[in-house]
């Protein structure tokens, strides 16, 4: 798994994930809030009907208490018990009339009342026996118009012997409160009331499930819940019913023994809950979305400039010194970009010195060998000539001979300069440090030079701006350098030209006396770009008969002295070279004298110039 790969997982991982986890917790805690709430007022409806059939039960059980417990009927149960009937004995007439006088009092609340033996014979009849009993009305209710039979005990002290028993068909109204069965919470709520010792419906919105079974309810096409959730006074249940949830309170009624169901739909009330849930999710998948947008461009930048860092690193490792880096920036990225293009040419220009190091040993050991193998015969010719030449002033010699011999020790003397040359070329030791005058040492390099540049048609224009140009260090290794660099610039004008030496000061960090800048700028083919990199290693000329040493040399000697040699970046191909050593200002130095242009060479070299 790639870097950016990480990246964008942990972004999903903690940023996404939750909050689209905290957006179901919400919703999942708004539906809870909707079931409660639910439960909350189908309970509170449970509870209004159910105390509205208690009341109007008990009220009702009073007035058939009062039937069946007054003296009237006593004397009712004794004619009938003595054959008597009631029509026809005049001493039941005050019974007659009493209980019709109750008849008028509770016709409203019944379709009948009997009064019946203990084999169930009506004796007193009162309204309509044969009216309906229950029924379910239009549309599946147990409404007005409907009635149910209630029955009540008739007992005779002292033993309380069972007389026998009035027998009320109940009107629906006297016992239930139509609105209060039409009361429920939300559109799609209903009221459902359960006969829990016969086990059927009483009342339901749909009719086929009126005077049924209640475990059609409770099967898996209605309910789909066992029958033991109404176990208790009262409680909450949630179930499902034609794809939709929904929450039901009951409530059991001790008398009569029914069992009031509210029930209420949770989508009615959670379709708002839904659309915000539903407006928030869109919202927050399209923030994430933008959001996830924008971190994947901000991630692929920085990752792809890991990845570019790492191709780079693959090809040093593989020994390519040049790598392609990404730009750098200023972020965390940029600066490793930078930091390690840095290293890398810190790299590469310590392998460059090694290289160089390497090559000037082989060199060093190379002249050392050659300087012995040459010396030792050299010192041996120059003592016999100088016995010739003894020889020669002494006359043992022909005065013809004196100008050969004087030939052949100044060849000797030549040749051994010449061997020195090569050996303080490669030395290794550190230099000698004394305080001089750089524009001196400039003035007698070109000195040195200008005799042979001015055979060649080169002259030598000086600007000296520097005000102090007293540094520490060799001044022969000095005036070395630049006469390395003359003669350079004169070879570069095989047709003649301008070599322009010009200095500066510039100045130094804090607490330093800064720095004296010296140019050396020529007006011939420049240098090829294909070896710019590489002007300063040995063994890499611009001449064909040059060994590339010379500038090696001088870099390492600048370098020797705390300074540094370099070609001038800006040059261009074609129009010149320009070199530029920078070396620093001794402290406590004396300002520069003021400095004239250099003689021009106006005569050949001599036979000894090189």
């Amino acid at each position: 798994m790639t870097l950016r790969t990480r990246i964008l997982a942990f972004f999903a991982l903690l940023g996404v994930l939750p909050v689209l986890a905290l957006g179901t917790f919400t919703y999942v805690r708004s539906m809870k809030a909707v079931e409660s709430l639910l439960g909350e007022e189908t309970a509170a409806i449970a509870g209004r009907i159910a105390s509205d059939l208690r009341d109007r039960y008990a009220l009702r059980a009073a007035e058939l208490q009062l039937v069946a417990g007054n003296v009237e009927t006593e004397a009712l149960y004794r004619a009938h018990g003595e054959g008597r009937d009631v029509s026809d004995s005049p001493a039941l007439l005050e019974v007659d009339a009493y209980l019709s006088s109750v008849w008028s009092l509770f016709r409203g609340s019944y379709n009948s009342i009997e009064i019946r033996d203990r084999a169930g014979t009506p004796i007193y009849v009162m309204g309509e026996p044969e009216s309906a009993r229950y029924d379910a009305g239009p549309g599946g209710l147990f409404s007005a118009g409907q009635a149910m039979d209630l029955e009540w005990p008739v007992t005779a002290p002292p033993g309380n012997d069972t007389l026998g028993m009035v027998v009320a068909t109940v009107r629906s109204e006297a016992l239930l409160s139509e609105d209060l069965l039409a009361s429920a919470f939300g559109r799609a709520g209903y009221t459902v009331l359960l006969h829990r010792e016969r086990g059927t419906v009483i009342h339901h919105r749909s009719r086929r499930l009126l005077n049924q079974s209640a475990d059609a309810l409770f099967s898996r096409d209605g309910w789909g819940l066992d029958a033991a959730v109404l176990a208790g006074d009262s409680g909450s249940f949630t179930y499902r019913e034609n794809d939709s949830v929904r929450v039901a309170s009951f409530i059991n009624v001790g008398s009569p023994p029914w069992t009031v169901v509210v029930s209420s739909a949770v989508d009615e009330f959670a379709s708002p809950f839904a659309r915000v849930r539903n407006v928030n999710l869109v919202v927050m998948l399209l923030v994430a979305g933008v959001i996830g947008v924008f971190f994947f461009l901000m991630t692929r930048r920085s990752t792809l400039a890991l990845e570019q860092l790492t191709r780079a690193a693959d090809d040093v490792a593989k020994g390519e010194l040049s790598p392609r880096l990404p730009s750098p920036g200023s972020d965390e990225v940029g600066r490793l970009a930078r930091a390690f293009g840095i290293m890398v040419g810190e790299v590469r220009e310590m392998l460059g010195r090694v290289e160089e190091t390497r090559h000037m040993a082989v060199m060093g050991e190379f002249a050392s060998r050659v300087s012995h193998e040459i010396r030792t015969p050299l010192t041996s010719i120059k003592l016999n000539l100088q016995e010739l030449d003894r020889d020669v002033r002494a006359g043992r010699i022909p005065d013809d001979s004196e100008p050969a011999v004087r030939i052949c020790l100044r060849e000797v003397e030549r040749l051994d300069r010449a061997v020195s040359s090569v050996l303080s070329m490669v030395r290794t030791h550190p230099p000698s440090r004394e305080q001089c005058s750089l524009h001196g040492i400039l003035a007698d390099a070109i000195e040195a030079v200008e005799p042979q540049l001015g055979a060649g048609g080169v002259r030598v224009e000086q600007e000296f701006l520097a005000k102090r140009d007293e540094v520490l260090g060799d001044s022969r290794d000095l005036e070395g350098v630049f006469v390395n660099l003359l003669v350079n610039a004169g070879e570069a004008m095989p047709k003649g030209g301008a070599v322009r030496v010009a200095t500066e000061n510039r100045e130094g960090g804090e607490g330093m006396p800064g720095f004296i800048r010296v140019r050396v700028s020529d007006q011939g083919p420049g240098v090829p770009p294909e070896i710019r990199g590489k002007i300063f290693r040995p063994f890499v000329s611009t001449k064909a008969d040059g060994t590339g040493f010379g500038l090696s040399v001088a870099r390492r000697t600048v370098e020797g002295h705390d300074g540094r040699l370099e070609l001038d970046p800006e040059c261009v191909a074609g129009e010149g070279a320009s070199f530029i050593a920078e070396l620093p200002l001794a402290e406590g130095g004396a300002p520069a004298p003021e400095r004239g242009p250099a003689p021009k060479a106006e005569t050949p070299p001599t036979p000894e110039a090189s």
